[in-house]
């Protein structure tokens, strides 16, 4: 088993974060801090990505007017209709200390209050789209922490994030691929591309694994050079 810890201390809000690991089971998020006195709401929120726009994959929205909490993923700018807002109580008090732990399991999000069990979320997109963690709205945050338990040892190794990199990209690796290790590219694809995992930074360098679709000819090919 291994075990990771990270902390951050009184982040100012509104909070937005990288990830330093893909989401996967295990990985807990523990969020302390208060309502500030004359808040209507506030939200936590994991992201697809930094902008405010981005799409959200759960949407934890504590709001205190209607003494309800909104559970929600939003995609292409529109909320889901399958949303939930009942609740068992209401856990939160106008700047009252409260502490929120989030665990990514494999089916869904368990959410825990003050040591209670709160809701579950069910996991509506691939945990891979996740790359951000937003605290936003009227809270003051004394501390947001990161722990995971489990028998992945590449959680030791925080991940890299290039955000829409120029075209013909080329990175050097800042660490050696082992068993395990994941790679994962989004974007868009035209009539063909092509990515390659090269023995050096030239594009006449050897290549140990070439991935490349061709959409024209509705194929794939892979080869190692």
């Amino acid at each position: 088993m291994f075990r990771t810890q990270r902390k951050l201390n009184e982040p100012a809000i509104p909070f937005n974060q990288c990830l330093e690991y893909l989401l996967r089971p295990g990985m807990k998020w523990v969020i302390t801090g208060k309502p500030k006195p004359s808040s209507e709401n506030f939200s936590v929120n994991f992201k697809a990505g930094p902008a405010e726009g981005d799409d959200i994959v759960l949407h934890l929205n504590p709001i205190f007017q209607t003494r309800s909490v909104v559970r929600n993923a939003r995609t292409n700018g529109a909320w889901r209709k399958d949303f939930e807002e009942s609740t068992p109580f209401f856990p939160f008090e106008k700047y009252k200390s409260f502490r929120i732990e989030i665990t990514c399991l494999a089916d869904k999000f368990k959410i825990d209050v003050n040591g209670d069990h709160f809701a579950n979320y069910k996991h509506r997109y691939d945990l891979h789209q996740i790359t951000h963690l937003n605290i936003d709205g009227q809270v003051d945050i004394d501390a947001v922490e990161f722990l995971y338990t489990g028998t992945n040892p590449n959680i030791q190794e925080p991940s890299v994030t290039y955000y829409n990199p120029t075209s013909m990209f080329t990175m050097k690796l800042d660490r050696h691929l082992k068993r395990g290790t994941e790679v994962i590219v989004r974007g868009m694809g035209r009539d063909v591309f092509g990515m390659n995992f090269h023995c050096g930074p030239s594009a006449t360098d050897d290549y140990a694994f070439r991935f490349s679709p061709e959409f024209n000819a509705q194929r794939g090919s892979f080869a190692t050079q």
